[in-house]
This record gives C-alpha cells, sequence and structure tokens, in this order.
C-alpha cells in the first residue's frame, strides 16, 4: 500500500507537465522559432492568482495583464525557466513585426510632418540639427553608445544652454523597449515645438527659462532597429543582447543585478551626474499613468501627490482624446503594483536611489503605431507633456547655505513623519537649491549637511501648482582643524553621500570633546577609517592617526574597484561605526 501510495503521488506531479508537453508542443515549436529569429519571444497564458503573476513576473517579463490573461515576453533562458511552470501558453505575433507602410525618412526635412519614422541616420542628424539651429537654446549631449554601437542622445534644452544655472533639471526618455515606438517620435516632435516655441508661446519660453529640460527619444535604439537602420519593422522589446531593459536596474525590493547592460550603466551614469528632479519614462502597449511603485505593495510616502499629478495628466489628456483613449484601470491610472509586479524598473530605481520623482507613462495600445497616426496621438498628449515638466516648479523650493559665508551647501531635506523609502530629497552643491514636490498641507522640513548644525522649520505650507520658497542658512559645526571653539559632542559617523556614488564619495565623521576634557582637549584619540568589501577583505585605508575633537572629512577613490557593495568602518577609541554605500559604474 504504501508504494502505492508513492506510485499515485508521482504521478499526480508528472502527468500534469507531461499532458502540458503533448498539448502545447507546437506552441514550444513557435517559441523556438521566434527565439531563433529575434531572440525573444512574446505569449499569453491564464493565471487566477495576482501572487503567482508577481512570482513569475520575476522569471520573464510580464507586460500587461488583463483579467487573468497575462501577456509576457520572454529571452531563450527566461523561456526555458518558465517551460518549468509547466503553465500552458500561446505564442502571439510579435508587436514588432507589421506589414503596413512605416513610411521612412531618411532626412530630418522629410520628417516635419511628424507622420513618419526616422532611420536611425535621420534621428542622429535631426537632434544634430536641433542644437545647430538653436545653439543657445539646446546641445546635445551622447551619454554612451549600445551593445552595438549607437548612440544614446539626449537633447538639453534650457535658455542659457552652455552655462549651468540654478533651476532644475527634468527628464523625458522613451522607447527603452524597442518595439514600443509612439513616444519616440512624439519626444523628437516636443523638443522641436518648445524650440521653434521659445520666445513667442508665453508658456514654453517660461518652461525653457526656469528649467533644464533633458529629452531622449530613443533609449534602446538597438531594439528599434533590430533589423537594420534603415526601417522600425522588427524591432524588438530587448537590447541587442535580448534584455529587457526595464528589469535591469539595481532593484529596490532586493538589491543586486549581476548583468547590467551597457544601455543602463550609461544611464545610471548620467543620473549620478544630473539630479533629474523630475522624469517620465515613455512605453506603448497600453494607455495608462503607471505611477510609484512598481515593487513595493507599501505606498510611496508621496502617494497622494502621485495620485493627483497623474490624474492631472490623464483628465487633461481626455478632453481632447476620444473617449475610449487612456480610459481604462482607473480612469487612465494605476499604482504600479496594483497593476502587476515589476523588479528592477527605471521608475523605482530613479526614486530609491537617485532620490527623483519618476512615473512610467503608456500611451498607445499598438506598440509599434502605424506613422498615420502618430498626430493624432500627439494632439491627445502635448498639453500634458507640457503641464507635467512644470510640476518640478511647484511645492516647497530654495536655497541651502552656509550662515557665515553665505556659500551653498549640498543638504538633505527630510520631511519629519513623513518621508520613507528615500523620498527624502537634497540640495546641490553648485547653487545650494533644493526642490521638493508635495501635496498640499503644512510640514515640518529638517535640513542637515556633514560638518553643519541641522536645522528644522515648522509649519511650512505647500499649496498645490504653487511654489513656497524657503531659503534655509546652515550653522557650521567647527572642523578639526579651524581652531573655532564649537566642538562636536558626540561621536558619529555619517553616511556618505553621493550614495550610490561613481567612482567619488564622501565620508564624514565627528570626533566630540572628551567629557572632563578643556583647553585643547588634548592629546586627540587615535582614529582608523578603513574601506572592506562585500567579503570583509580591507581595501582601503583613510585614516590611520591621532585626530583632535573636530569634524573631518575624506573622500575615497574607487576608480579601480567593481560595482558593488562596499563598507567603511570607524573606529577612533573606544566608538566602532560601520555604514554600508554602494559603487554604481
Amino acid at each position: 500500500m504504501k508504494n502505492t501510495l508513492i506510485v499515485i503521488f508521482i504521478l499526480s506531479v508528472l502527468l500534469p507537465c507531461n499532458s502540458f508537453t503533448q498539448n502545447n508542443s507546437s506552441e514550444k515549436q513557435k517559441a523556438y522559432e521566434y527565439l531563433d529569429s529575434k531572440g525573444e519571444v512574446y505569449f499569453s497564458f491564464e493565471v487566477f492568482d495576482k501572487a503567482r503573476i508577481n512570482e513569475i513576473s520575476k522569471i520573464i517579463s510580464v507586460d500587461n495583464v488583463k483579467g487573468e490573461t497575462v501577456f509576457a515576453y520572454a529571452n531563450r533562458r527566461e523561456f526555458e525557466e518558465f517551460l518549468k511552470l509547466c503553465i500552458p501558453f500561446t505564442v502571439l505575433p510579435h508587436p514588432g513585426d507589421v506589414n503596413f507602410d512605416l513610411n521612412m525618412k531618411d532626412s530630418p526635412a522629410e520628417l516635419m510632418e511628424w507622420d513618419s519614422y526616422p532611420t536611425y541616420e535621420a534621428y542622429v542628424a535631426m537632434m544634430n540639427q536641433f542644437a545647430a539651429s538653436y545653439p543657445n537654446l539646446c546641445r546635445i549631449v551622447n551619454i554612451g553608445t549600445t551593445v552595438q554601437g549607437r548612440q544614446i542622445m539626449f537633447a538639453v534644452l534650457s535658455d542659457n544652454v552652455n552655462t549651468p544655472e540654478p533651476e532644475p533639471k527634468v527628464m523625458y526618455t522613451s522607447s527603452m523597449h524597442g518595439d514600443e515606438t509612439t513616444g519616440y517620435v512624439l519626444m523628437l516632435r516636443l523638443i522641436n515645438t518648445l524650440l521653434t516655441g521659445y520666445g513667442s508661446v508665453s508658456q514654453y519660453t517660461n518652461l525653457i527659462n526656469s528649467t533644464e529640460i533633458w529629452i531622449n527619444p530613443l533609449g534602446n535604439p538597438d531594439g528599434t532597429y533590430r533589423s537594420g537602420n534603415s526601417t522600425v519593422n522588427g524591432a524588438i522589446r530587448g537590447n541587442a543582447n535580448n534584455i529587457d531593459l526595464n528589469r535591469n536596474y539595481p532593484g529596490t525590493d532586493y538589491y543586486g543585478n549581476p548583468n547590467l547592460q551597457p544601455e543602463i550603466i550609461n544611464f545610471m551614469n548620467a543620473s549620478g551626474q544630473n539630479y533629474w528632479r523630475l522624469s517620465a519614462n515613455f512605453h506603448g502597449g497600453t494607455e495608462v499613468v503607471n505611477y510609484p511603485w512598481d515593487c513595493w505593495a507599501r505606498l510611496a510616502a508621496d502617494d497622494a501627490w502621485w495620485v493627483r499629478v497623474s490624474r492631472k495628466f490623464a483628465d487633461t489628456v481626455h478632453t481632447y482624446a476620444p473617449s475610449n483613449y487612456m480610459n481604462e484601470y482607473v480612469n487612465g491610472i494605476t499604482n504600479g503594483y496594483a497593476w502587476y509586479y515589476v523588479h528592477s524598473s527605471r521608475q523605482d530605481y530613479q526614486i530609491y536611489y537617485r532620490h527623483g520623482r519618476e512615473c512610467t507613462i503608456e500611451i498607445s495600445d499598438t506598440k509599434l503605431l502605424p506613422p498615420a497616426q502618430l498626430p493624432a496621438h500627439w494632439d491627445y498628449l502635448y498639453r500634458s507633456l507640457i503641464a507635467y515638466l512644470e510640476q518640478v516648479q511647484y511645492g516647497i523650493n530654495g536655497k541651502v547655505t552656509d550662515s557665515l559665508t553665505n556659500a551653498p551647501l549640498k543638504a538633505k531635506v527630510t520631511i519629519t513623519g513623513f518621508d520613507m523609502d528615500s523620498s527624502e530629497v537634497y540640495s546641490d552643491s553648485l547653487f545650494g537649491m533644493y526642490y521638493r514636490m508635495i501635496i498640499a498641507g503644512t510640514y515640518n522640513l529638517t535640513f542637515s549637511a556633514p560638518g553643519y548644525y541641522s536645522k528644522t522649520v515648522q509649519n511650512v505650507a505647500a499649496i498645490n501648482d504653487q511654489a513656497t520658497v524657503l531659503n534655509v542658512p546652515l550653522r557650521p559645526i567647527t572642523t578639526g582643524n579651524s581652531g573655532n571653539s564649537e566642538i562636536p559632542q558626540e561621536y558619529r559617523l555619517y553616511q556618505n553621500y553621493p550614495n550610490p556614488f561613481n567612482p567619488v564619495t564622501t565620508i564624514n565623521f565627528n570626533i566630540p570633546l572628551s567629557r572632563g576634557v578643556s583647553g585643547e582637549a588634548g592629546r586627540g584619540v587615535f582614529t582608523s577609517l578603513k574601506i572592506y568589501d562585500v567579503l570583509g577583505n580591507e581595501i582601503a585605508l583613510l585614516v590611520n592617526s591621532k585626530l583632535k575633537p573636530g569634524t573631518y572629512e575624506y573622500q575615497w577613490d574607487a576608480s579601480n574597484y567593481p560595482s558593488g557593495i562596499y563598507f567603511y568602518k570607524l573606529t577612533a577609541g573606544e566608538f566602532t561605526a560601520v555604514n554600508k554605500m554602494i559603487l554604481l559604474k
């Protein structure tokens, strides 16, 4: 009897998979044909449990969930992991393969009707022509190249575009999924509209005068031009390595991605060099404003603000679009996790690791939109595109300075009892400017910087779609070498900044005046500051000497070390503290 029960159990486990293998053999053959020809397959399957969808999303690239039907992409490795789940599936035609005329154009002049797609060469020429035609308003920044050597280009717009100014940076990017091309053309048109309207359209003029605007029309050129530079037909979701770039960032719910792609590394480096306060990432395949988080069920600290801004974007669209455009989900908006779980999205990375604000905006049900429909989608969307950028000026903002020298300070700005999950913001080190977009209300703001006494300003009112200006001076604490009589009262090892960093970060710590000691505070205390890798190996020694009471600052240059997690340990007398830091290259 015992052996019979074992056989019954084994059969109950194996038969469903055997049955699945037999019934789905033709679909498997289709899938492998796509994998051989395109490097990825697009398919659908049924799942009745959202928790299971979330687990499956860790294996393959879920693209959409409609009721109990899941639509997804997978490369060969991901697809073979999916097969182990024994879930029946249906292979679907790839969205990047179309049978209509794409009206490809190979020069900027031919593109100005905005009802066609550019060849890759026409795209590069158009971007460079923007800068040549408007040298005081536009410059082109190539942040790096793709796997196949194509450029990842930004048009940067500002009234003094070649001179840094005390104004916030905002960023738009599109088509990091290469077969989602509507935003590609719309971003080119947005650049052109802002530049040609400057000086004649007050809204555009004010935006360019007060903001530094970064626009990347094509985040995955290798995926879009999979079939070659002369056509977008045959575009794929992934990059040339068949990796979904919107699943390739360092994660927020669990850290680490051992296979960072060149496109992601380039974006991460650019994000580290440019504090983009507000950004959006344009996709296709549905029509909705997706706000954070993608990976956490808990709501973002700024959830009320996100709902309001997303609602405003969608409602403005509804005024100018057909009644069936951007009307699903919660009438055009959704919380990302409520839709479906995504790990390692760019949206979550920008918020958690870069302290910015970013959402993901899906702008066309059809991924590779027929070019004749592009002008209509522009009419639906352009007012919302402009208004979203203007949000960076609203909320609470101002300048943080040294109270003695009036020099600008890089400071952390935290809202007491409100901020969580990295929602705090920072002022920039060049101008000391901070920008805290937030829902209307009254808040207590705390400003802190290494080597300075923290300051809390209470009952600061924020008003929707208006700016509350709050400038804050911080009083410096005496450094160990200044001779000032103000001495720190406690040992403290501060969090390094920036963090994550590439390749240099700053570490600050306090050595206090010992109780009962006066005068010179004597002989100092023996202090060491060491850097360790994730295995606990000491790799750098920054301090190894006696230090007098004061606040100290040291930099660590990690140019010769790989991306990863590191630790720094302060030992001063009997005091010991360890902090973690992240190097992202």
